[in-house]
């Protein structure tokens, strides 16, 4: 069994970030632009980010680096593609692929969806972010669980809501 005290310390930490956290959001973003179109963490903004890493890479493992499927993955490419953030040609080595290049407009928008993720998690590197990924992972795995033995029907509403409204964010 954990330590009562090292728990008690983590809740103590947890509740502090969500007051640090939303006094931070309320700082940067009292007026936002309510016009702006936010890609924020989606799979057209995961693409984007992951091209200004890597450009000129086939959709095939565009979709295998991000976890998307094919038909996901096309699906935003020809999104971006009509907003005129990527370009989409076959190769030159093998004409059955496709690859994706960012234009100068979706290197910018890139450019802008890269700021927007919390600077906050800039101090941690790529193995704390694994690990933090999966804390968070296994936290909210047991806040579902616990939803779903006391309220099935709340725990079906939250999975749908997440479904519908966060796919992207997820994927």
């Amino acid at each position: 069994m954990p330590n009562l005290i090292k728990q008690k310390n983590a809740a103590s930490k947890l509740m502090e970030f969500g007051i640090v956290r939303h006094t931070v959001d309320n700082m940067y973003h009292r007026n936002p632009d309510q016009g702006e179109r936010r890609f924020q963490f989606q799979g057209q903004g995961k693409i984007l980010i992951a091209l200004s890493q890597e450009d000129g890479i086939s959709q095939k493992e565009l979709a295998t680096k991000l976890d998307l499927s094919a038909q996901s993955t096309a699906e935003f490419v020809n999104k971006l593609v009509s907003k005129g953030f990527v370009t989409k040609e076959k190769s030159t080595i093998d004409r059955r692929m496709t690859i994706i290049k960012l234009t100068e407009a979706g290197r910018e928008s890139a450019t802008k969806e890269s700021q927007k993720i919390p600077e906050f998690l800039n101090v941690l590197t790529d193995e704390e972010l694994d690990q933090f990924t999966n804390i968070l992972t296994k936290i909210n795995s047991s806040m579902y669980n616990e939803i779903n033995e006391n309220n099935s029907n709340l725990f079906k509403k939250t999975q749908k809501t997440i479904k519908e409204h966060f796919r992207d964010w997820f994927m």
